[in-house]
């Protein structure tokens, strides 16, 4: 079979019998299989959350219908680690808790849904390591769950960006600053 576009991994048919049926067993088709599709769970290595994260169903059960005993649940349920403000709400900042330090973060891709429903928060990360995906508070507007994670990432990048101008003259950064948002 010629190889399709996004392809990664060759040779499903090679891969021995037993194999392939726990990865179907798992829910993991050829194709998926191909597309470089995350096998840890199929092969019994999921990773262990972070110390002190939340659980994920408490999380998701708070993104679809939060009550108040859900939130004074969440708050209680995990340590909110150095890297997330201590000002994010609650929600996003357990949202968040499940996701690595953001120095290993490559990339960050944000998937909208309509009607303030969560959102899919995918963290590409450094090296050859799998993508971290959650669910976020949704909506998307000033003060919304989605808001807040959007703005975090957009501070981090704002960061980084800095950082890797450390040879640069700190008038020369602020200069380019001011041209790309509309300073003087």
């Amino acid at each position: 079979m010629p190889p399709h576009k996004g392809q990664v991994r060759f040779g499903y048919r090679k891969l021995s019998k037993p194999y392939r049926a726990r990865l179907e067993r798992q829910g993991i088709t050829q194709r998926q299989w191909e597309d470089g599709a995350d096998l840890r769970k199929a092969r019994g290595k999921t990773p262990k959350p972070r110390a002190g994260a939340p659980s994920p169903q408490l999380v998701s059960k708070v993104l679809q219908a939060p009550t108040m005993k859900d939130l004074q649940a969440l708050e209680r349920a995990f340590v909110r680690p150095a890297w997330i403000p201590p000002d994010m709400s609650t929600d996003v900042a357990a949202a968040l808790s499940l996701l690595p330090d953001p120095s290993r973060w490559k990339g960050v891709t944000f998937t909208p849904r309509p009607d303030g429903e969560p959102w899919t928060m995918t963290v590409e990360l450094k090296g050859r390591a799998y993508p971290v995906t959650i669910d976020i508070p949704g909506g998307g507007g000033p003060g919304s769950g989605a808001r807040e994670a959007i703005d975090f990432v957009e501070t981090v990048n704002t960061k980084r960006s800095v950082q890797r101008q450390r040879g640069r003259a700190v008038e020369d950064v602020f200069e380019e600053f001011d041209r790309s948002y509309g300073g003087e």
